[in-house]
């Protein structure tokens, strides 16, 4: 899952119509919020990572949810938006869980690709290198939004294990094309525009530091502290010394 930035109040984002828009503490109808979030981080859903743009399937999602009275205040806060498709955030998965932020990791505060591993055919699992608080916040993650959920348990409206494969898949032909010098950077960058899986392409192209690079550089509001320039692009620490690193 993609770690990402969220700009400050008062700090200027181009809006995808060309204009300028200063950021919010907050937004009295949170549904205003969306386009200068898309623009901020992209358009994509903060967790299962599809692309959208600003399709009217992706939507202001609040981190700590709305339907629940002892958030309500939190109702209009930009500290607490995120940007999901309707899967992520429906009935099925996220929608009013209770979400305790220092019991989960989250893309705009962790180092989320560091929390979930992306695994051919479409599984993702908890990084099973982690340890302690850090195993426990990002499976709570990986619950959460229901990225845990196989064919067999999913919805018959979750698509989301398909597509992931289907990027895979896609990811790895690329792969071999880059390599023949069939394929350049603009093109794969392009491809994950369109399609979204950020994470499965940035986990096929391990140790090709140019695409990497341009999976960093070219995606709005992605956190490129998470990230070793001087190690392949390999995830760091984003929260070194706490009790929990990631």
């Amino acid at each position: 899952m993609r770690p990402v930035v969220k700009l400050k109040p008062d700090s200027e984002v181009t809006l995808l119509n060309g204009n300028v828009h200063v950021v919010q503490k907050t937004y009295p109808d949170y549904t205003t919020a969306k386009e200068p979030l898309i623009a901020n981080i992209g358009g994509f859903c903060s967790y299962c990572e599809n692309a959208y743009g600003h399709d009217c399937d992706l939507h202001v999602e609040h981190v700590q949810p709305k339907g629940l009275d002892k958030y309500a205040a939190l109702k209009t806060e930009r500290c607490n938006f995120l940007l999901a498709c309707q899967t992520c955030n429906g009935k099925a998965n996220k929608t009013d869980k209770d979400v305790v932020l220092n019991e989960i990791h989250l893309p705009h505060r962790n180092n989320t690709y560091l929390s979930l591993v992306y695994m051919p055919a479409g599984v993702v699992i908890v990084n099973p290198n982690l340890r302690g608080e850090s195993y426990k916040h990002a499976k709570a993650l990986w619950e959460l939004v229901g990225l845990n959920k196989t064919p067999m348990t999913s919805t018959p409206g979750d698509k989301r294990d398909r597509k992931r494969k289907e990027d895979g898949e896609l990811a790895e032909r690329y792969l071999v094309k880059y390599r023949a010098g069939k394929a350049d950077v603009e093109t794969i960058v392009d491809l994950v525009k369109g399609y979204g899986g950020w994470s499965i392409w940035f986990t096929v192209f391990a140790g090709v530091d140019e695409v990497r690079m341009a999976l960093i550089e070219q995606f709005p509001g992605t956190a490129v502290e998470c990230f070793d320039a001087n190690n392949h692009f390999e995830p760091v620490y984003r929260n070194a010394g706490q009790v929990d690193p990631v």
